[in-house]
């Protein structure tokens, strides 16, 4: 008897959905849809339509489930068909706009929402996607005009937080984009490393450090997320604090050749000399055919007139890279630097033949020339790539070897200064500037 009992009463359960969705197809499908069964909406929806066909609330409802059964062609025919019956249904439109946009046709999709701005121009949906479409676009003060408009439902999704903070820094205006940023989700290490890529393209290092240190235990590469956190604390500055991060690394195992490089320039810059040379070491063995890690130890060299160990570095490197153009000009500087300037003249012109579009070997060269007494010399050569040059450096270096030839000071002027606009730019045997690094994954 109680076996009976139970199964009445599952059957009147299972029948009471069924009799609920006839008497009230709409009210059951919304339900069902909350529950995202989307299959089952659209079950109860189509014969219901068949019935009524121009119910313009209907219609939307079956194309919203139609949409979260992956059918959107047929999802967008029930949108449209609202459209038809009635222009000004802007709940359709809303979601037609949504589906292009998913789709990638933003131009459609774009058409759509300002429709719908005009008789909503309050619509919180419409705005937040017209950011994201002119976020695409790469216009952040049209995306921020919109974001601002999208009340909270910017902050639902960490892609659209990043977007929106990416548009405030944009505009200046960092400590929002931070504020924005710090309510990415803690254990959403992918965001958290983008939020540090934004702020980093933004000059905002420290935060961008911060970012990153707080991805660095759950990003799929952990030496990617503490490298560029040692790389914001350089460029902001916290040279210790930047090397405490790599060799915290290190001792994770989870360090590179770039990572070694790296802390080598906050070792030059906390005066430890000796730390920055080796970290330099063992970035040329991690990486022998790198040319930087070479020229970043010869420039140590140079600064600390060390210029034996330099040439030494240098032909290291070249057993290496023997066709580098960087290096055959580091080696000719570093034998200048020693007073060599006959054995420096074969490396400039290796150079000069692997780089002829560059100025500084044909520069290196003629100053070396100079240093030798042969102005004539480099008075040819700068005279020959001066022709059709944009470069400032050679007609300036043009100059000074006209001048030291004895030439009228007046026909250098015209030489050194083709650009009457442009004043001439210093010369340099080399740039021991630092190459810019960006973050990035």
């Amino acid at each position: 008897m109680i076996v009976d009992l139970i199964a009445a009463a599952l059957l009147i359960a299972s029948q009471a959905p069924g009799a609920q969705c006839q008497a009230a197809p709409g009210e059951c499908a919304m339900s069902l849809l909350e529950r995202e069964d989307y299959g089952a909406a659209v079950d109860v929806l189509e014969p219901a339509l068949a019935g009524v066909p121009h119910d313009l609330r209907l219609l939307n409802l079956l194309g919203i489930a139609l949409t979260g059964a992956g059918r959107i062609e047929d999802a967008d025919a029930r949108f449209r068909q609202a459209l038809a019956l009635d222009a000004s249904f802007q709940p359709a439109r809303k979601n037609l706009a949504v589906n292009q946009f998913n789709q990638g046709r933003l131009g459609p999709a774009e058409r759509l929402f300002l429709e719908v701005l005009e008789d909503l121009p309050g619509d919180e949906v419409t705005h937040l996607h017209l950011a994201e479409i002119a976020y695409a676009r790469k216009a952040p003060a049209a995306a921020l005009t919109h974001y601002e408009q999208s009340g909270t439902r910017v902050m639902t999704t960490p892609t659209w937080m990043l977007h929106y903070a990416a548009s405030l820094l944009a505009a200046g205006q960092t400590a929002r984009g931070v504020t924005v940023l710090d309510l990415l989700p803690q254990r959403d290490a992918a965001a958290r490393f983008e939020a540090g890529v934004e702020l980093g393209r933004a000059g905002a290092y420290r935060e961008a450090a911060r970012f990153f240190g707080s991805a660095r235990s759950g990003y799929r590469d952990p030496h990617v997320a503490g490298y560029n956190q040692a790389l914001m604390l350089v460029e902001a500055g916290d040279h210790d604090a930047a090397i405490a991060v790599a060799e915290d690394l290190v001792r994770q195992d989870l360090a590179s050749a770039d990572l070694h490089n790296l802390v080598s320039r906050a070792y030059l810059a906390a005066g430890r000399i000796q730390e920055a040379y080796d970290a330099l070491r063992t970035a040329t063995r991690l990486e022998p055919s790198q040319t930087q890690h070479y020229v970043d130890l010869a420039l140590i060299c140079v600064d600390h007139e060390n210029y034996d160990l330099g040439v030494e570095i240098v032909d290291i490197g070249l057993r290496y890279r023997p066709d580098d153009a960087a290096l055959h000009l580091h080696r000719g500087v570093l034998l200048v630097m020693k007073g060599l300037l006959e054995e420096a003249e074969p490396a400039f012109e290796r150079a000069r033949a692997l780089l002829p579009g560059s100025p500084a070997p044909h520069v290196a060269l003629a100053m070396a020339w100079m240093q030798t007494g042969r102005t004539d010399r480099a008075v040819d050569l700068l005279r020959r790539q001066a022709d059709g040059s944009r470069d400032a450096v050679i007609p300036y270096m043009l100059g000074i070897a006209l001048v030291r030839s004895g030439v009228d000071p007046s026909a250098v002027a015209r030489a050194a200064s083709p650009d009457p606009t442009e004043p001439p730019a210093p010369a340099r045997f080399l740039d021991r500037r630092r190459r810019s690094r960006r973050p990035g994954g």
